[in-house]
């Protein structure tokens, strides 16, 4: 299954501005990896590209009723190559399922793009 979605870049940076948005939709781990900048407009095009990607995978899964924004994690393997990591509901089903999702990233000055494809594990 795939799970596509695109975000504006400037309407994440207006929803970032609230505490309460952030500690909602993102772990500690993105947090501190969207913030590890200076450069505001790069804090804005993480948490865009991490939220377009939470989506996609959400769209993926089809199992939306469920899962929650913190039970997706969205890391950066030390090659900087995106990864998915799953917790509480979304871990249940993708461990009961013998899921794997593969994940994309990209964001221009204006969008944030990511794609995420299901595969299963054990086949």
């Amino acid at each position: 299954m795939l799970g596509v979605d695109i975000v504006e870049i400037s309407r994440i940076n207006k929803l970032v501005s609230d505490p309460a948005f952030i500690n909602r939709v993102y772990t500690p781990l993105e947090i501190a990896y969207c913030t590890s900048t200076k450069n505001k407009s790069i804090i804005a095009s993480r948490y865009a590209a991490r939220f377009a990607a939470k989506e996609a995978v959400f769209k993926a899964i089809d199992k939306l009723e469920v899962l929650s924004w913190k039970d997706i994690q969205i890391e950066n393997e030390a090659n900087g190559k995106p990864k998915v990591t799953f917790s509480g509901k979304a871990k249940e089903i993708v461990d009961a399922d013998k899921l794997g999702v593969e994940i994309s990233l990209s964001h221009s000055r204006n969008y944030a793009v990511a794609a995420a494809v299901i595969k299963y594990t054990n086949c």
